[in-house]
């Protein structure tokens, strides 16, 4: 073989593998499928219901000082009669204290609370939808 087919053959393969690595930059760089959800009315699974942004609320339980800083977010009903909620993202029992409020009872859709002395019931949000277990 001559030196000038060897040149040649080399530059083949050189220019073959600059266009492979071209090409496969040119596809790292193009978008890939996007994915969305598309709620129809539902709740969106993916947006954690424990956690979220509640806006001017403060965090917890402890500053609280009027009804209009507690978010109840969930009730849970125990086969004893142990009962629990979820307010402002922490879990609470029947006669909790924290801060200013104090937990008098919790039953399947309220949330009877004090602050300062004043008794407030919050009721827990239905959402539409299909109802596991009634």
């Amino acid at each position: 073989m001559s030196l000038s087919k060897i040149n040649s053959a080399m530059k083949e393969k050189i220019v073959y593998i600059i266009i492979v690595m071209a090409a496969a930059a040119l596809l790292y760089l193009l978008p890939g499928p996007v994915f969305g959800y598309e709620s129809k009315g539902k709740r969106d699974p993916f947006i954690p219901l424990v956690g979220q942004d509640k806006g001017s609320r403060p965090g917890g339980l402890e500053g609280i000082v009027s009804i209009d800083d507690v978010l109840i977010e969930g009730i849970a009903i125990g086969p004893s009669g142990k009962n629990i909620a979820i307010l402002n993202g922490e879990m609470v029992k029947e006669n909790d204290k924290f801060g200013l409020v104090e937990i008098r009872k919790i039953s399947r859709k309220t949330v009877e609370l004090s602050i300062e002395g004043k008794v407030h019931t919050l009721s827990l949000q239905e959402e539409k939808g299909i109802k596991v277990g009634e």
